[in-house]
C-alpha cells in the first residue's frame, strides 16, 4: 500500500489546476525500441561482454557518451563463441538423442499362470546397469558440471514363458537428462571501446532533467530500463531495484597517496522526486572476496542543487586490480519516476580530504535558439526578413564554475562561437563581456550578434533553397587549466525545414485536459508579409499514465482576438466530411507523428492551432519543461479560454507548404470561373467528373503532401479509375486550356 499512497500524492501534486493536468512519463521515447518487449532472458546464443581494465584517474561528467553500445553480431571480428554440452563422457559429448534417468531403472520378469493369461505373475525386478557421465549446468554462467551415476531412460519387460527366453520389450519413459547444448558468444573490447567507462547502460544520459548542473549532461536513474520501457508492467504500485550503473574493472594496485572517490547527485530536478522510502546506493566490488559491499546510500528527496559526496578508499580489499563500483536506485518500477541525477564521478589517487571542488568551468545547458521565439521555423519564412529573425543581443549560454578560485575568461579568442554550413566556416565571434567568473557559481555568457558589416552573424539565405541546417560551435577558454576539456566545447544545430517549433524535442512530462469537447490551443505567429498554407501538424503524444490511443480528436485552427484564441477558422470536425485522428505513440529521437489535414489552410499573422477531444480522457501531449512558452498555451473546458498554469512548451509543430508550391498556388488561385461536379464522394473505384460541354482541359489528383498521382486529359464529362488510390483524402484539380482552375476535395473510402 505504501507506493499506492505515494502515487496518489504524485497525482495530486501534478493535477492541482482545475481541468488541466501535467503527468510524469511512463516510457522514455528517446531510447525506446519497438522490439524491446520481446526481450530474451535465456543464456543460449546470448552475448557476454568481456571488459578491459581501466587505470586511474577515472572521471566522467557525462557531457559525452562513455557507454558501451551492445550491438555486436555473430561473426564480428571481436566475437568468439563457446559451446557446452549437457552430457559428456571423458570429455567427449554424447550423441544427440542420448538420454538418462537419475534414478534406477529396471528389468521386470514375468511368467504365465494357466488360466490367468500371459505375463500374469511377477517373477523378479532387476536393476539395469548404471554408468557415469559428466552433467553440465547450462542455466548459469560460468558453466559448471558434476559427475553423476545415471541409468537408461527406459525399462524392459521380459516374458519368461516365450521361446526363445529371455526376450524383452523396451518401454520408453520421459528422461531426466536429454542431450542438449549451450552456445554463448563472448565479445572482447576493440579499439573503438577505448572511451567506454561503464559496462551497462540502464541509466538515461541526458541534459534535460537536471536543475543547475555543474556541466552539461547527467546520468539519470528512474523506473525505465535500457530500452525505454518500465521495469514492471504488472502493477502501477510496483517498486524495487530499478536502474544500475556499473563501472568497468579498475586497477587500484600501486596507487600513490590517498585514493578518493567523489560524485555529485541531485534528487528530482525537473523530473519526479523520489520519496522518503526510495533510495540511491553506492557499492564497491572487492576482488579479494568477490563480493559487493554497500558503502553509501541516501533516501529520497527533492533538490534544485547538486550535493557532492567525497570519501577515501583505504581498505586493502578494494585497492586491487579489478576493483569496481556501482550505483543502484530503488523506487518505482512503472515509468519515468523517482529520478536521481549523477554527475562528476571521479576516482583518483593523490587527492585530499578537502578536495570538494573541481578545477572546472563548463557549459551547463545547450544554448537557446538563435532565432527569435522558435527553436525552428520554415526556411521560406525565415528568408523573408532573415536578419530581423535573429536574437541579436539576447543569446545566452549558461556556464558553471566549480573552481573555488576566480577563473578569468580568456577574451583573446579563448571564448566564442563559430558558424558552419556543410562543414564550411562562415563566421566567428569572440566573447567580449565580463572578464571573470565568480567561484562556485553560475555565469551567463551574453552575446551580441552583429547584424551588419563584415562581422554580421546570421544564417545566410544564399546557402539553401528549401531546407537548411547550420552548425554552431561554442567554446570556453580560461587562464587556468580545466580538469576536463571535453565540456568546454559543444555543438548546436539550427534547423530550418517546413515547420514551427518551440520545444527542444525532449518531453519531461505529459500535458492533458479533462472533459468531453475540451479544446487546447497553441499560439504561433508568421512573420509580416508571409502568407502560407498549413498542410499538417506534427505532434508527440506520450503514453503516460493512461493509454489514449483510442480517443478521437479533431485538429482546429483559430485566429486571435484580444490576445487569446478567437474565431474558429478551420476544423476537421466538418459536418459533411469529418476527419478525426487518434494519438499515435511514435517513439525515438524524432518521435513526432505527422497528422495530415484533409485540405491545406492559408494562414498569415497570428494563429492558434490545437485540438478538440471527443472524450473526457487526457490525450497527453509531450511537454518540454526546459523552454517556457506558458503564455502561448490555452485551454477551454466549456467556460471560456484560460491560460495554462504550467511552465513549458507543448510538443506541437505546424507544418507548412511553400506558397510557391504548384498545388497550393492553384488551390488558392483567384481564377474561379471554372466549376465542375464530382461524384460519388466518398468514392470507391470510379469517379465521375462533369464539366462544361466541349471544355478541354486536364484533370490532376494530388495526395495531401502535394504529390501528383493521376493526370488525364478531359473533354466535357468523363470517368476516372481511382482503384490505385489508397483510402484517404485527395485534392482533385481541373485546369482548362484557358488557364482557369477549380479544385475540390475527394475522399476515397472502401
Amino acid at each position: 500500500m505504501r507506493k499506492i499512497i505515494v502515487l496518489l500524492t504524485v497525482f495530486i501534486s501534478f493535477a492541482t489546476y482545475a481541468q488541466e493536468e501535467l503527468q510524469p512519463l511512463r516510457y522514455n521515447g528517446k531510447i525506446m525500441k519497438e522490439e524491446a518487449q520481446q526481450k530474451a532472458s535465456v543464456l543460449h546464443e546470448s552475448f557476454t561482454y568481456i571488459f578491459d581494465t581501466l587505470d586511474l584517474p577515472f572521471f566522467d561528467d557525462f557531457s559525452s557518451d562513455h557507454f558501451k553500445t551492445f550491438n555486436d553480431t555473430i561473426g564480428g571480428s571481436n566475437v568468439e563463441d563457446s559451446t557446452w554440452f549437457l552430457l559428456e563422457i571423458a570429455g567427449v559429448p554424447n550423441a544427440w538423442g542420448s538420454s538418462y534417468m537419475l534414478d534406477t531403472s529396471y528389468r521386470y520378469e514375468y511368467d504365465t499362470v494357466p488360466g490367468y493369461g500371459f505375463d500374469s505373475i511377477s517373477i523378479d525386478t532387476i536393476a539395469l546397469p548404471s554408468s557415469f557421465v559428466d552433467v553440465f549446468i547450462l542455466d548459469n554462467y560460468p558453466v559448471t558440471f558434476s559427475n553423476k551415476e545415471v541409468w537408461p531412460s527406459f525399462y524392459t519387460i521380459d516374458s519368461l514363458w516365450t521361446i526363445p527366453s529371455p526376450d524383452a520389450t523396451i518401454i520408453e519413459v520421459n528422461p531426466d537428462l536429454l542431450q542438449d547444448s549451450l552456445t554463448m558468444y563472448f565479445v572482447v573490447e576493440s579499439a573503438e571501446d577505448v572511451d567506454v567507462f561503464w559496462q551497462d547502460r540502464f541509466v538515461y544520459l541526458n541534459d534535460t532533467y537536471p536543475i543547475q548542473p555543474h556541466s552539461i549532461g547527467v546520468a539519470t536513474f528512474d523506473g525505465i530500463d535500457d530500452v525505454g520501457y518500465p521495469y514492471d508492467w504488472s502493477s502501477p504500485s510496483a517498486t524495487g531495484l530499478s536502474d544500475v550503473l556499473t563501472s568497468k574493472p579498475i586497477n587500484l594496485l600501486g596507487t600513490v597517496g590517498d585514493v578518493y572517490f567523489s560524485f555529485l547527485y541531485q534528487g528530482g530536478g525537473i523530473g519526479e522526486a523520489p520519496d522518503q522510502f526510495d533510495s540511491l546506493t553506492l557499492e564497491f566490488w572487492s576482488p579479494v572476496t568477490s563480493q559487493w559491499f554497500s558503502v553509501w546510500n541516501t533516501t529520497g528527496s527533492s533538490s534544485s542543487t547538486f550535493t557532492q559526496v567525497l570519501f577515501p578508499i583505504t581498505s586493502a580489499q578494494y585497492k586491487q586490480n579489478g576493483f569496481q563500483f556501482r550505483f543502484k536506485s530503488y523506487g518505482s518500477l512503472t515509468g519515468s519516476l523517482d529520478h536521481w541525477h549523477i554527475d562528476y564521478v571521479e576516482l583518483a589517487d593523490n587527492r585530499a580530504f578537502d578536495d570538494f571542488y573541481e578545477d572546472e568551468w563548463a557549459f551547463q545547458y545547450y544554448p537557446t535558439s538563435l532565432i527569435k521565439e522558435y527553436t525552428s521555423m520554415p526556411w521560406t519564412h525565415y528568408q523573408v526578413d532573415p536578419k530581423n529573425r535573429m536574437v541579436n543581443d539576447s543569446l545566452i549560454l549558461s556556464t558553471y564554475s566549480s573552481n573555488p578560485n576566480l577563473a578569468g575568461i580568456n577574451v583573446s579568442g579563448g571564448t566564442g562561437m563559430e558558424l558552419y554550413y556543410d562543414g564550411i566556416l562562415l563566421n566567428s565571434i569572440d566573447y567580449l563581456g565580463a572578464a571573470t567568473v565568480n567561484p562556485l557559481s553560475k555565469f551567463d555568457l551574453k552575446y551580441h550578434l552583429p547584424d551588419s558589416g563584415p562581422e554580421e552573424f546570421w544564417f545566410d539565405t544564399a546557402y539553401a533553397d528549401t531546407f537548411a541546417i547550420f552548425d554552431l560551435k561554442h567554446f570556453l577558454g580560461t587562464d587556468t587549466d580545466n580538469l576536463f576539456q571535453g565540456n568546454d566545447t559543444l555543438w548546436q544545430q539550427q534547423i530550418f525545414q517546413n515547420y514551427y517549433a518551440y520545444d527542444d524535442g525532449s518531453a519531461e512530462s505529459a500535458y492533458g485536459i479533462v472533459g468531453s469537447g475540451a479544446e487546447v490551443a497553441y499560439k504561433f505567429t508568421i512573420p509580416n508579409g508571409v502568407v502560407d498554407s498549413i498542410r499538417a501538424v506534427k505532434m508527440h503524444f506520450e503514453a503516460s499514465v493512461n493509454d489514449a490511443s483510442s480517443e478521437l480528436f479533431y485538429i482546429q485552427i483559430w485566429n486571435e482576438i484580444n490576445g487569446e484564441p478567437g474565431d474558429l477558422i478551420y476544423t476537421t470536425d466538418d459536418e459533411l466530411l469529418p476527419t478525426s485522428y487518434l494519438p499515435k505513440y511514435k517513439y525515438g529521437v524524432n518521435g513526432y507523428y505527422e497528422y495530415v489535414l484533409p485540405e491545406t489552410v492559408a494562414l498569415s499573422g497570428t494563429f492558434y492551432i490545437g485540438w478538440k477531444q471527443s472524450s473526457a480522457d487526457r490525450l497527453n501531449i509531450g511537454f518540454d519543461k526546459n523552454i517556457n512558452n506558458q503564455d502561448k498555451i490555452f485551454y477551454d473546458t466549456g467556460s471560456g479560454w484560460l491560460n495554462t498554469s504550467f511552465e513549458g512548451s507543448l510538443m506541437i509543430r505546424p507544418v507548412f507548404i511553400s506558397g510557391y508550391d504548384e498545388i497550393l498556388a492553384s488551390i488558392h488561385s483567384n481564377k474561379t470561373a471554372l466549376t465542375f461536379q464530382m461524384y460519388p464522394n466518398p468514392a470507391n473505384d470510379l469517379l465521375t467528373i462533369k464539366v462544361q460541354d466541349g471544355l478541354e482541359g486536364e484533370l490532376k489528383i494530388y495526395d495531401m503532401q502535394g504529390k501528383l498521382l493521376i493526370i488525364e486529359n478531359l473533354l466535357g464529362s468523363d470517368q476516372v479509375s481511382i482503384t490505385d488510390l489508397s483510402v484517404g483524402i485527395y485534392i482533385v484539380q481541373i485546369i482548362s486550356k484557358k488557364g482557369d482552375i477549380a479544385t475540390s476535395r475527394l475522399s476515397v473510402s472502401r
